[in-house]
């Protein structure tokens, strides 16, 4: 009888172990999913330009044109541009009688030096003329767009009376689409200044000094300078 009762016993511990080991083996079903991401702030940035003019004994009716001058968008962002030309003398003498104009081309491969002095033999022939409008077209053949124009008399005219250098500045033209620069565009623009041929006396050895002016801001809405 002890012999049955003790084998009763080895069976219901054996029963409880086993049920024991079952517990926390089962689970409910699950499922989950997740996404991540990464951002980079985009590079904003313009390459530098070079001197505008560097030119001695410059003297009436003559023409001088500057160094072609890239604006260069060097970051990944597309940007608005805001291009100011702005001149003044170290004499107090009519700053009208310095004729300027420019022509700028916008292109994603660079033109050849051929097409570049063609646009300055172009440029040329607008300080020959009688009208002075900005000029913007685009030229199909080599997929370039190109804006020049002459400064007005009334443009070259806004002079601060009050300080004893003549001064002026002009946006180029301002708000036109032409003004934009995407990651892969460019800009070259040249200039010219010619001295009136009726320049007298008065203007030997006045020092005439030009600064072009490249800003730009972010094309998105309430992007400002």
């Amino acid at each position: 009888m002890k012999k049955m009762k003790h084998l009763f016993l080895g069976t219901a511990l054996a029963g409880a172990l086993a049920i024991g080991a079952g517990v926390g083996t089962y689970s409910w079903f699950t499922s989950e999913t997740n996404a991540n991401g990464t951002l980079v702030t985009g590079t904003f940035s313009l390459g530098e330009m070079e001197q505008l003019f560097d030119h001695q004994a410059f003297a009436p009716s003559q023409l001088l044109f500057s160094d072609w001058q890239t604006i260069n968008n060097t970051g990944d962002m597309d940007q608005v541009l805001r291009a100011t030309y702005s001149h003044q003398l170290n004499k107090e003498v009519p700053i009208e009688a310095y004729k300027v104009g420019f022509t700028a081309l916008k292109y994603t491969e660079k033109p050849d030096e051929d097409e570049l002095q063609d646009q300055i033999y172009e440029l040329e022939k607008l300080f020959e003329g009688t009208t002075n409008p900005l000029n913007p077209y685009y030229v199909p053949t080599s997929g370039v767009e190109v804006m020049s124009g002459i400064l007005s008399a009334d443009q070259v005219k806004a002079l601060s009376e009050e300080d004893i250098t003549s001064s002026q500045s002009l946006t180029l033209g301002e708000d036109h689409e032409f003004w934009t620069l995407e990651a892969d565009e460019y800009i070259d623009i040249v200039f010219g200044v010619k001295l009136s041929d009726t320049a007298g006396n008065e203007y030997q050895g006045a020092q005439y000094d030009a600064e072009f002016k490249v800003e730009a801001k972010q094309t998105d809405n309430g992007a400002e300078f």
